[in-house]
């Protein structure tokens, strides 16, 4: 206000339940901005954390079983490697991945079958097919086609900005690890780069051997009741990162429209109800119909997906629009105070948008931090 103005008369000035409406929307957008962004970067370091243990060979894994110390001094030493061929289907919503690999083995000593009782944990070999060998005295190698897929309940936390680790874990389904203990061909183990998933691209790879424990001795001869038996496990990681930001905004451009339109009333008298309330009714549907198409991505869990999250900021915006059209009406028309309307109007419009967008950087960045 210039100097040399008059001060706004008593009709002007907002009442104090204006100016509370106002800190009402401010403290919406700050706490749910800061509260969300909180959660994705705490559940980002946990899930970092979870991956770094199922790759270690020392930590137990997340939520698992402990594995029991076994000695393998006597236990047949066999080096696993392997090449992915390719990532033929990768589905979040059915929790499942299905990969096509070779698979190779060598060690000394007696021969035997390599692949008899071979397991993929969490998972079927649809098909093994022998493609080459050799024997040069006690050494022993055999190199084999194999077809795999894994069940993978995969984390949602932050989709669609998500990353996740595909594990392929072999192991002998008849041989302990104080029988048999895999080592990984670090040197040979690579991926190829016909091994694609669209949308993804693929960051890191790493084989490991460690052993996994079953609470179970399964009735098996020679182990007390209750106790665990322990394999030896090769596990090789894939870690997949969202490649870009393309999903993101074809599945939330609806959504920021609808967002946009339902702000559009500020600037419409409050006596013109049909487009005052019919834009915001009318974003609300869009609103909800855009939850429903992230809803066809994910599987039916009860956790909040990053985007379930946004499609809640963004549902609640637009009732905040609804019920501000109401407050600027019964300015309006039942009190006659069309100066507070107005100004009701123009301040929401300025801490919505403002705080829409605040809100919305923070939880993107939160989501987007590195561990």
């Amino acid at each position: 206000m210039p100097p040399d103005a008059p001060p706004p008369s008593p009709a002007e000035r907002p009442r104090w339940w204006l100016r509370g409406w106002i800190a009402v929307l401010v403290g919406f957008f700050s706490v749910v901005g800061l509260g969300l962004a909180w959660r994705q970067a705490a559940t980002r370091q946990a899930e970092s954390a979870a991956e770094r243990a199922l790759m270690d060979p020392a930590a137990p894994d997340p939520g698992m079983t402990a594995s029991e110390p076994v000695s393998s001094p006597s236990a047949r030493q066999v080096t696993i490697g392997i090449y992915l061929e390719r990532i033929t289907a990768l589905s979040i919503r059915d929790s499942r991945f299905a990969v096509v690999c070779d698979v190779w083995f060598s060690w000394t000593g007696a021969e035997f079958d390599p692949v008899d009782q071979l397991l993929v944990v969490d998972g079927t070999i649809d098909a093994i097919t022998l493609l080459d060998e050799s024997h040069d005295g006690d050494g022993h190698y055999r190199r084999y086609a194999l077809t795999a897929e894994i069940t993978k309940p995969f984390r949602i936390d932050h989709f669609p900005l998500d990353r996740h680790l595909l594990l392929i874990a072999f192991e002998n389904g008849s041989l302990r690890r104080d029988e048999l203990v895999f080592v990984p061909d670090r040197v040979n183990t690579a991926v190829s780069s016909r091994a694609a998933v669209h949308g993804y691209r693929l960051e890191e790879h790493e084989v490991v051997e460690k052993p996994h424990s079953y609470k179970t001795s399964r009735g098996e001869p020679g182990i007390s009741p209750g106790g665990k038996t322990t394999f030896s496990q090769a596990r090789f990681g894939i870690v997949i990162v969202r490649d870009g930001w393309g999903l993101f905004l074809k599945m939330f451009q609806a959504l920021f429209v609808a967002v946009a339109i339902a702000l559009l009333p500020c600037f419409i008298r409050p006596t013109h109800v049909d487009p005052r309330f019919g834009l915001g009714v009318g974003a609300l549907f869009a609103a909800v119909a855009n939850a429903y198409l992230v809803d066809s991505y994910v599987p039916d869990t009860g956790e909040f997906a990053l985007a379930d999250m946004i499609n809640l900021l963004g549902t609640v915006t637009i009732l905040l629009t609804l019920v501000e059209s109401t407050l600027s009406l019964h300015l309006y028309d039942q009190c006659d105070e069309r100066a507070r309307s107005r100004w009701l109007d123009h301040a929401s419009f300025a801490v919505t948008i403002v705080g829409f967008t605040m809100a919305l950087a923070l939880i993107l960045i939160g989501a987007s931090a590195t561990p």
